[in-house]
This record gives structure tokens, sequence and C-alpha cells, in this order.
């Protein structure tokens, strides 16, 4: 399968939060012209009145999961082909963890969708570990709902946070695609504070904002050529970069950041900015893997 027709892949589990994240998938599958695969994994950690069960589960059990499994995505899938008629879809479940499953399905797929846990004006604290793993770990684009998009007619924009040390051309190609494609602005941050290490004298002064500006310019040039339909804008703000770009996506369409963070092993190795976004943000985030430094 080309690149072109990799499909974009949604965890199912029944809840709301992954109703809107299929709806989103839709809409990104539409504008791609590409199939949409819904995943609901069921695990072998069944629980009962909220206890761990451990042991193998009865094949009577699992069979009676995979059924209720069966009918949420015949729904989804109903609920998909009245949205989206147009769009090629497909459903599966697996018995295996639902992070492992999106892992793998990351290997091959366009990007993966997630819903949060908890979808609010103020953001959650609580991202999910699921949504954490995935997203330090893909091998693709993830998205993960947390919050509603900016309302069209508010003119919201594609908002793409850009580390001013390395050139990050992954999230910048992807915010640029996908504003094109939606007919969006965008607005690319570079995050700018003082460094206390630099004041004290142990390492080197960082480089003026004036500096910041014209790299951050630069980086952008290429995609401005490419995509000369996208109003792009280019800032430079003197704040931490989760702050920073939490205050800059709200009511925003989309917040993109890169991920170097990708590892064996738990999701908490996302990174402090990556990770603090996930947990705090009001709008829907695409965390896009770079190439490691």
């Amino acid at each position: 399968m080309t690149s072109e027709r990799l499909p974009i892949v949604v965890g199912v589990n029944g809840s709301s939060e992954a109703d809107a994240a299929l709806e989103w998938a839709l809409r990104e599958a539409d504008s791609r012209s590409v199939p949409v695969r819904l995943i609901y994994a069921l695990g072998r950690d069944l629980t009962y009145l909220s206890l761990q069960r451990y042991g193998t589960v009865l094949e009577p059990e699992l069979e009676h999961a995979r059924a209720i499994a069966d009918k949420m995505l015949a729904a989804a899938a109903e609920h998909a082909a009245a949205i989206a008629p147009d769009v090629d879809l497909s459903t599966h479940t697996v018995d295996e963890d639902a992070a492992r499953v999106l892992l793998q399905e990351s290997t091959r797929a366009l990007a993966i969708v997630l819903g949060s846990r908890h979808l609010g004006t103020l953001g959650s604290v609580t991202l999910g570990s699921v949504g954490a793993t995935v997203s330090a770990r893909a091998s693709c684009p993830v998205v993960v709902l947390r919050g509603a998009a900016g309302m069209l007619e508010e003119h919201p924009s594609v908002i793409v946070g850009v580390d001013g040390r390395e050139p990050a051309e992954a999230a910048l190609g992807y915010a640029f695609d996908f504003a094109s494609r939606r007919s969006l602005p965008l607005r690319a941050v570079l995050c700018w504070h003082l460094d206390p290490l630099a004041e004290m004298m142990w390492r080197p002064e960082p480089p003026p904002p004036a500096r910041a500006e014209a790299w951050l310019s630069e980086a952008m040039a290429g995609w401005r050529e490419k995509y000369p339909d996208v109003a792009a804008h280019a800032a430079v703000v003197r704040e931490h970069p989760v702050a920073g770009l939490l205050a800059a996506s709200a009511a925003q369409y989309l917040l993109v950041v890169g991920n170097r963070g990708r590892h064996a092993l738990a999701g908490t190795l996302l990174g402090s900015v990556s990770q603090g976004l996930l947990h705090h943000a009001t709008c829907p985030v695409a965390v896009v893997p770079l190439p490691a430094s």
C-alpha cells in the first residue's frame, strides 16, 4: 500500500470522546482520500467491580467481550457512514492491549486519532496511559482531541510549535499540509524564555530574539514556497514553551508539535513540552515524530 492510501486509524471504545475522534478522522480521511480503520482492543486484563483480574481470561467471558466490541464497532461504522459515506471504512476487533495494538498499527498508518478521556474548556491533568504511550512511541503522527477545534467562523489557525535549536521539518510539513487542505491560516510559534544557567554564566548566552526571528523565518521559507495558498505567520514569544503554546493555541483549530521521545519504555518519556501540552491543551493536538537528534 502506498503512503497516499495508508489508513487513518481510530481507537474505538464506545465513549463520546472516541466518537469525536472518529468524526475528526473521517474529515481528515475525506480531505486526503484515504480509508479509515477502526480498532477495538479488548486486552486480556479484564476487571470485576473495578478490581484487576489476573490469570487467563475464560473463553466465554472473552466471547462476550468480543460480542460487545462488535456491537460498538457496528454502531461506529453506521455513524461514520452517515457522516462520510464516501470514505472507505474497515473495523477490527483484537484481543491485545490497546496501546500495543495502536503502536503496531502506527507502522502502517498515515495517522492515529485518539479521543481524550476528558474534553473540557480548561483541559485535563489526566491524559490516560494509552494516549501518553501511543503519542510518545508511535511511528506516525498521533492526533489527540484534547478539546474541540476552534469555530471556523472565528477564523482559527493551525499552530505549530517550533524548537529553535534544530529544524523541525516534519512538524512544519505536517502543519502546512493540514492548513492547505483545510484552507486554514498557520502560525509558527518559537517560544523564547530566559535561561537561568546562562545568566549565572554556567553556559553560553542564547541567541537574541532577533536572531531567533531570523531563524524561524528561514525555517518557514521553503514551506511558504511549497504552500503559497497558506497564509503563514511567524512569532517569537517570551514564554516557557508549554505556557506559550497553550496560550497561542487557545480556541485554535489544531496545535502541532514534534516529538523525539520514541523509546521502548513508558509514555512518560514523551518529553516535558509535548507531555505538558497533551495534558493541558484545549484544542486538538497533533504529535509528529521527528528524527532523532
